[in-house]
């Protein structure tokens, strides 16, 4: 009996490779690209707060809604969909648009989620505009800015 269950191992060793049962498992979704590489790796089929939710909890030293705003965004998306919704930010705001460039961010994937924080605050002297993107997983602020303009008076 012992002879024919080493027997046994032996064969199967040779004839099935190894870790056989890994390869049987469905696979979600194949990877096109190595996430070693991003030190920020792509994220996207992780379940997050929502973005009301993870301002709430946010620590005010890091942002903070201007008081009496006249716009407020709370937003979680895609890193690669930044571009977009800061430059839709400059536009409601009655701003230059400003496109900022995530070429110089490639160790952020472009799937991974953040969400994105503006806020906007106009009198008729001032002007204020701030956004930030912070990331979802790990809250690490990945990109942000603060605008301030004073109106020019006409003499």
């Amino acid at each position: 009996m012992h002879v024919f269950i080493l027997t046994f191992m032996v064969v199967s060793k040779i004839l099935l490779p190894p870790h056989s049962v890994d390869h049987t498992a469905p696979t979600l979704c194949t990877p096109t690209e190595i996430n070693t590489l991003y030190q920020y790796p792509n994220n996207q089929f992780q379940s997050f707060r929502d973005e009301d939710e993870f301002y709430q909890q946010l620590n005010r030293t890091i942002y903070e809604e201007y008081p009496h705003a006249s716009w407020n965004i709370r937003q979680k998306m895609a890193f690669r969909d930044i571009a977009e919704a800061t430059e839709d930010f400059y536009l409601q705001t009655n701003s230059k648009p400003e496109t900022i460039d995530l070429s110089q961010h490639t160790f952020v994937h472009p799937n991974r989620q953040v969400y994105f924080l503006a806020s906007f605050q106009h009198n008729t002297d001032e002007t204020y505009r701030k956004f930030l993107v912070i990331d979802a997983e790990t809250q690490t602020v990945l990109l942000g800015q603060s605008q301030f303009q004073e109106r020019t008076k006409d003499l």
